[in-house]
């Protein structure tokens, strides 16, 4: 009886064993495909761009340099799950790489650094999380980095992967954490405006539209639904990226902090707007947000396994 359940809900049984397996047997960052994925789109980033190219140019280049691999590894793991004994699991794999989790970790190391007064490393292990500039970052701004990298890290790297498997199975998860890979290792190297990234980054705010803007409503109405929507009309819209501005809404109005504002990319000043208007973050907030999340994740993990166990009903 309870192998013909499990047999049944089978692909249910693997989305959940993905997310358990990400959480606690993540692979090593030296052997992990993400990081050689990463090493490829950062050196063709390096061999393509050229600071005399014209911004046309800058942007084919930028469209090919992430079509064209992103095209090839799906297409050649797609045909690979065509012999492979276990394609439900396969596929579970996928997912399972394709989530990443280990900043919540470092984010923790970050609060403990402060805690006992050690700015500087804190800084340091900052660097391995966040694109921006931290060098010259005060308390408040690290742990404003440290709270914004958790907000965008957990709807990115997370709730939307797991939203695209859902929808559209690995290859669409995968695409998508393909893109956030490329658009991550681009602007490690260059401007966060820079002609070059621009069509990555249209395309991932094409995936995210729909999803990301749907899941930030349902988990504001499980939280602070009226402060929340203050802070979409009057905040997220202003944001230099508005779908990174709802993600910061969303965490902002539920912790009663300010986040998000000005920040430094390469030397250079970028000018951001600051979503709340109450306090500035304490170091204690960290734990605090890490706590809200853990709530919204075993409510979304609860909400998705109904709804799947339905649709199977059905």
């Amino acid at each position: 009886m309870v192998l013909q359940i499990l047999q049944a809900q089978q692909g249910l049984l693997i989305f959940y064993l993905a997310i358990f397996c990400a959480f606690y047997f993540r692979p090593s960052n030296l052997y992990h495909p993400n990081t050689l994925f990463t090493l490829i789109s950062s050196n063709l980033a390096k061999r393509v761009v050229k600071n005399d190219s014209s911004p046309s140019h800058n942007n084919l280049c930028g469209a090919l340099a992430f079509i064209l691999p992103i095209l090839t590894l799906v297409i050649l793991l797609y045909a690979l799950s065509f012999i492979s004994f276990y394609p439900q699991w396969f596929g579970g794999l996928i997912l399972f790489l394709c989530l990443d989790t280990h900043y919540e970790k470092r984010v923790q190391r970050v609060a403990k650094l402060l805690k006992v007064g050690q700015k500087g490393s804190a800084r340091q292990l900052l660097e391995t999380i966040v694109v921006r500039d931290t060098k010259s970052l005060s308390e408040i701004g690290i742990i404003k980095a440290s709270l914004d990298s958790l907000a965008l890290n957990s709807l990115r790297q997370f709730y939307l992967i797991l939203i695209f498997y859902i929808i559209g199975g690995p290859y669409l998860a995968l695409t998508y954490k393909l893109m956030m890979l490329c658009d991550h290792s681009w602007r490690k190297q260059l401007s966060p405006n820079h002609p070059f990234l621009k069509p990555v980054q249209r395309a991932i705010y094409v995936f995210e539209w729909l999803p990301l803007r749907a899941f930030v409503l349902i988990m504001s109405l499980a939280q602070n639904f009226a402060k929340t929507r203050h802070y979409l009309k009057h905040y997220a819209q202003h944001y230099s990226n508005t779908h990174s501005g709802w993600i910061t809404a969303l965490f902002a109005a539920n912790l009663n902090i300010q986040l998000a504002g000005p920040r430094f990319y390469h030397g250079q000043r970028f000018d951001n707007i600051r979503i709340g208007s109450d306090r500035q973050p304490q170091v204690e907030d960290i734990q605090q947000m890490l706590k809200l999340q853990a709530t919204m994740r075993w409510f979304w993990l609860g909400l998705t396994g109904l709804i799947w166990m339905g649709l199977n009903l059905v």
